[in-house]
Order: structure tokens, then C-alpha cells, then sequence
């Protein structure tokens, strides 16, 4: 893997960017109704500024996956939540990837309120679903709801970035970014003159965030949701502290994703509208994203490589998508931070179950708590894997150790030696077996999807270097 040094940086930097912040003021469910503003939307921006291109767009040019990415400026003037309420003018930034084909449209936005804590932006859950956006014709949008991933040090914000290009941006403070996000929302559903979906009707929105963004997520949730009723459903992933506690049960599906970083035996406190899902192996931030950022995103920020083909991305993928079965020594040095275990494959799940809940009313299965041992802390197996959970086949048949509470946020993974392998599941085929087992249960259950299990499938077969005899499979 090749880095400079300001890969290097963003590499450290990238755990950090997944802290929580502190909630901005509110309101409860009986707010009453409020109108939101269609905002002004000027754009494409195209290829105007020192870079002509918009900072954080693809690496890979998704053109060549049916795909139209596009840059826009989102202007109005945005409210507070606080007590009292002000209002002040603001302009921000979107990038738009949608489906070029009309047709290709599955009539759902997915708004990713990027992660900012490190002061730049990290779109976490757009890493982690880009394949399920693809191939499920969504739409997803970048949104720089934030102050702090707009203008400041570091270099890598689009105010200090490209001051030609982004010269019009202008951010009044974070108090007003939810109503910033809703005047998102409403120009997606109710364009104004220039529209950022140049065409597309869009039925339904699903607002995500991680982190810091989570924790946004849980504020819209229960202080802007009630009046502005404009989101479909909420992705509530790894938000900050872990607490599951509600004002009152969600207006509209909400699945409230955690890592073992956020375990807590606490009970949720609502019901309706909700679903918790507790990954079994997955760390608060995790390779597959590390990875993509600086092979991918970080290299064309901070030298401005060009778009690569859109075969490019799958390249990325066959590295990054190694959940242990392969030796990776940088997981020894966190080089690049994050554990292994495939949590994309559970951020995919929850996506594509909000959509078809807010579709259909078809709600998604409930997950398994996590287990704790005496004194409140997460329960560990023999090998120090979690116990409980949701359960994917690499934590229920495994080959690795992932050790969430190492590298900062991000957890490392410590493949099996292969003497290990070999008593645990004497030939390839023995385990193969016992992974396909393993993998039908999972998509059974509802918790990985049928594309998802191909590819951890795929996996599991080009692992066969890791054991002295082949065998052959007779499952």
C-alpha cells in the first residue's frame, strides 16, 4: 500500500473523526407542524475553482457504474432549535450521486449528514453502502451540514481547499444546521428551479450519520422529525455514548446500529418505529472504511489524481473487504485503523430493510443483545470475540480475533495462525462448509443480505492458501 504523508495524517485522523459532540437544543412529539422552506439550489458547480472538482467526490468515475455525481450549492435561511429561536442566512454544499437512467431510480434518497469531529468530513455510511446504493438504484447525497467540515484547519475543507471554488459558502453555526439538513430534505422532494435530482421523483428520504453524525441523527430525530415530518427513516449508527433512551418513540422506522464500542446492557426505552441492531465483531470505525479513504478519496484530495475507471472501486474492494481469513500486517501496526470484521455488511442490511420499512410498513428482524458478564461489561469468548449480538458468519465460524478496544476507536483483527486453522477446521472444505452454513442462517435471518453473502462467500473460497489441505466441499 502507498502513502504520502498526508495520507498518513488522514489515516490517524480518521478514528477520530467518529467522536460524539454535544446535541443541539429541541422540542418533543407534540411540536407543532412547521413548513419547512424550499431553498435556493444553484449548480452544478462543474469544474469551476483552483481544482475543478468538488472536494470529497468519487475517486472512480461513477459514470461508468450508471451513475451521475454532481456538485451543488444549498442556500436559505435556517432557524435554530434553541430557546430562543434565531434565524440566520446560510449557503452550504451537497454532492448528489444519482442513477443516470430514470428507470435505475428505486425512488429513495439517502442523506448522509457527514462526520466532522476531526475537522474535515469522513461519509461514513456512504463508504460503507456505496455497493447497496449502486445496485439497488438509490440515490445518495453528501451533505456538509456541519461548520466545522466547511472552512478552518485542517487544509482539507472546501473554504481553506479551493477558496474560488467555494467563496459562496457560508455557515451561521451548528445551532441551525437541522433546519439546514430539513431545507435539504425539502429541495429533494419538492425542487426548487434548479433541481439537484434533475428530474428524479423521490418517494422516500432515509437520513444517516455515524458518530458525531449519529448523534446528529438522534437530535433530528426528536427535536426537528416532529415538526417537519420530511424524513422517512433514520440510520442511528455508533452514536456517541450508547444510550438507547428516547423522548418518545420514533414518528417513523429508525434502526439504531452499534458496535461494540457503544455496548451497554441498558434496555431501549421504546418500541414502536424501532429496532436495535448490535453487531457481534464490529468496532466503532473499521478497515473497509480506512482503506477506501486513503487509497482512495484522500489520494485525490490531497493530490488530485484523476477519476479512476469505475472497475477501480472493485479493486479497492477485493483489500479492503478482507475479513481475517487473509495476514495483514498493518493490522499489527494500525496502519490503516479499524478491524476487518465486514460491518458494510450490516449498515447495507439496515439501509435496505428502512427502505422497504418505509415503503411497505414491513418492519426488519429484531437483533440479539449483546451479552455481559457481572460487572456490566461485554461478555468474550474463548478467542475474545463478543458474545450475543447479531451474529455474521465471520463471528459464529471464525478465523480471527477482533479486538474492538485496541487503536483508538478502531479495533484490530488478529487472524488464527495456521496452526490454529488447522484444529479448529482440519481442511478448507471443512470450513467452507461450516461458512456456508453459517451464511444461509445469517441471510435467513434477515441480517445479511443475498449479494453480501456471495461476496463473503467468494471470500471463504480464495482463502484456501491458508490451509495445508484442500479438500472437497460436501455441503
Amino acid at each position: 500500500m502507498k502513502f504520502n504523508q498526508a495520507a498518513l495524517l488522514l489515516a490517524s485522523a480518521l478514528l477520530a473523526a467518529c467522536g460524539s459532540s454535544s446535541p443541539v437544543g429541541g422540542t418533543d412529539a407534540t411540536a407543532s407542524s412547521y413548513q419547512v422552506p424550499v431553498p435556493t439550489v444553484t449548480g452544478p458547480i462543474g469544474t469551476a475553482g483552483i481544482h475543478g472538482h468538488p472536494l470529497w467526490d468519487s475517486s472512480y468515475k461513477l459514470s461508468d457504474l450508471g451513475y451521475d455525481e454532481q456538485e451543488y450549492f444549498v442556500s436559505g435561511t435556517a432557524k435554530t432549535y434553541t430557546e430562543p429561536s434565531t434565524t440566520a442566512p446560510y449557503t452550504t454544499r451537497i454532492i448528489v450521486r444519482r442513477p443516470i437512467d430514470p428507470s435505475k431510480f428505486n425512488g429513495t434518497v439517502v442523506l448522509d449528514w457527514v462526520n466532522v469531529t476531526a475537522q474535515f468530513e469522513n461519509a461514513v455510511d456512504t463508504l460503507e453502502a456505496h455497493q447497496l446504493f449502486h445496485r439497488e438504484g438509490f440515490a445518495y447525497v453528501h451533505v456538509s451540514a456541519q461548520a466545522a467540515g466547511l472552512c478552518c484547519l485542517p487544509e482539507l475543507t472546501p473554504k481553506l481547499w479551493d477558496p474560488v471554488r467555494y467563496m459562496a459558502i457560508s455557515h451561521p453555526g451548528d445551532d441551525y444546521s437541522l433546519d439546514m439538513f430539513s431545507q435539504i430534505a425539502k429541495a429533494m422532494k419538492s425542487p426548487p428551479a434548479v433541481d439537484p435530482m434533475a428530474g428524479l421523483k423521490v418517494r422516500k428520504i432515509i437520513a444517516v450519520g455515524q458518530s458525531q453524525s449519529g448523534t446528529r441523527m438522534r437530535d433530528y430525530l426528536n427535536k426537528a422529525q416532529p415538526e417537519t415530518k420530511i424524513m422517512d427513516a433514520f440510520l442511528v449508527h455508533a452514536d456517541g455514548s450508547g444510550d438507547k433512551t428516547f423522548p418518545h418513540d420514533p414518528l417513523v422506522p429508525t434502526i439504531q446500529l452499534y458496535s461494540e464500542r457503544e455496548a451497554s446492557p441498558d434496555e431501549p426505552n421504546v418500541t414502536r418505529n424501532y429496532r436495535l441492531w448490535e453487531i457481534a465483531g464490529a468496532a466503532h470505525q473499521d478497515f473497509w472504511i480506512g482503506y477506501h479513504q486513503i487509497e482512495g478519496s484522500a489520494l485525490r484530495a490531497v493530490a488530485d489524481t484523476p477519476q479512476q475507471a469505475g472497475s477501480a472501486d472493485e479493486a479497492l474492494h477485493v483489500a479492503a473487504g478482507n475479513y481475517g481469513e487473509q495476514i495483514d500486517p498493518a493490522q499489527l501496526a494500525c496502519v490503516v485503523q479499524g478491524t476487518q470484521f465486514p460491518l458494510r455488511y450490516s449498515v447495507m442490511a439496515a439501509i435496505h430493510y428502512l427502505d422497504r420499512w418505509a415503503k411497505t410498513g414491513a418492519a426488519p428482524p429484531k437483533g440479539e443483545r449483546f451479552q455481559f458478564d457481572g460487572s456490566g461489561k461485554l461478555a468474550r469468548d474463548q478467542y475474545s470475540n463478543a458474545k450475543g449480538g447479531i451474529r455474521l458468519p465471520p463471528i459464529d465460524v471464525p478465523v480471527a480475533s477482533y479486538l474492538s478496544d485496541l487503536c483508538n476507536l478502531g479495533g484490530i483483527t488478529l487472524p488464527f495462525t495456521d496452526l490454529q486453522l488447522q484444529e479448529m477446521y482440519p481442511t478448507h472444505a471443512d470450513y467452507y462448509c461450516k461458512m456456508k452454513a453459517a451464511t444461509k442462517r445469517s441471510v435467513d435471518q434477515g441480517f445479511l443480505l443475498p449479494e453480501d453473502a456471495q461476496d463473503l462467500m467468494s471470500r471463504v473460497n480464495g482463502a484456501k492458501n491458508r490451509w495445508l489441505i484442500d479438500g472437497t466441499p460436501d455441503c
